[in-house]
C-alpha cells in the first residue's frame, strides 16, 4: 500500500503547521519498536527501522487526509549529541504542552519493561491535558502465553487503564487500537490522499 504523504518535517515550533485538522501524537522510547508499530498500523513504510535506536529526530506530520498522525521522536536511549537531543526535545515539549489540535496519543511500551519517569510523566501529562492516552504493549512475540499475560496485567495496574498487547513486528493485535482512534473520530490510518511536498 502507498504510505500517506509525509507532510511536514519540523524542529523547531516556528515550523509547525497551522492549528485546525485533528492530530494523533506517537510517541515512545527509542528501543519500544515504535517505527515498527507505526509502519504496521499505517500499513506501509512510513519510519525508517534502524537497529540503532534514537533515528527520528524531527517531528513528522503524516497526512492522513482530515488528520494528522504525528510521529515524535523516540526518548531515553537516543544515541545522539546532547545538543540536538535537547534541541528536539524542547520542540517535542513545546508541542505536548501547546498543541490544540492534539485529540489523542499512543503510547508504545515494551511489554517486557516496567514504567520508568518517562512514563509517568507521559501519564501525567495526558491527565492533566485531558489528552486520551491508548497504551500499547509492544514486541508480545518476544513471551510466551503465560508471561504475555502477566506483563499486559501488570502494565494495566501501573497505567491504571486498558493496554493494548500488540506484536508490531507480526502485525497482530491492532484492531482494537484502530477501534479506539475511531472511538476519537479519526479515520482509518490506511486512509490517503495526495498532498504538498514535505516542507
Amino acid at each position: 500500500m502507498k504510505p500517506p504523504p509525509l507532510a511536514h518535517s519540523v524542529l523547531h515550533p516556528r515550523e509547525f503547521p497551522p492549528e485546525g485538522r485533528p492530530e494523533l501524537a506517537v510517541m515512545g522510547r527509542s528501543n519500544s519498536g515504535k517505527s515498527t508499530l507505526l509502519n504496521a498500523l499505517v500499513g506501509a513504510r512510513v519510519a525508517h527501522v534502524s537497529q540503532d535506536p534514537g533515528r527520528t529526530r524531527r517531528i513528522h506530520f503524516f497526512d492522513m487526509d482530515a488528520w494528522y498522525l504525528v510521529d515524535l521522536p523516540g526518548y531515553g536511549y537516543a544515541k545522539v549529541p546532547m545538543r540536538v537531543r535537547a534541541e528536539f526535545g524542547q520542540a517535542v515539549d513545546h508541542y505536548l504542552s501547546t498543541r490544540t489540535s492534539l485529540v489523542g496519543a499512543i503510547l508504545i511500551q515494551d511489554v517486557r519493561r516496567r514504567l520508568e519517569p518517562e512514563e509517568e510523566m507521559l501519564l501525567e501529562w495526558s491527565r492533566t491535558r485531558g489528552v486520551p492516552l491508548i497504551v500499547v504493549a509492544n514486541k508480545i512475540d518476544k513471551l510466551n502465553q503465560r508471561e504475555r499475560g502477566q506483563r499486559v496485567g501488570a502494565l494495566a495496574s501501573q497505567y491504571r487503564q486498558p493496554v493494548h498487547a500488540v506484536s508490531a513486528l507480526r502485525g497482530t493485535g491492532l484492531e482494537p487500537v484502530r477501534a479506539q482512534l475511531a472511538q476519537l473520530g479519526l479515520g482509518s490510518t490506511r486512509q490517503r490522499v495526495d498532498s504538498p511536498s514535505p516542507s
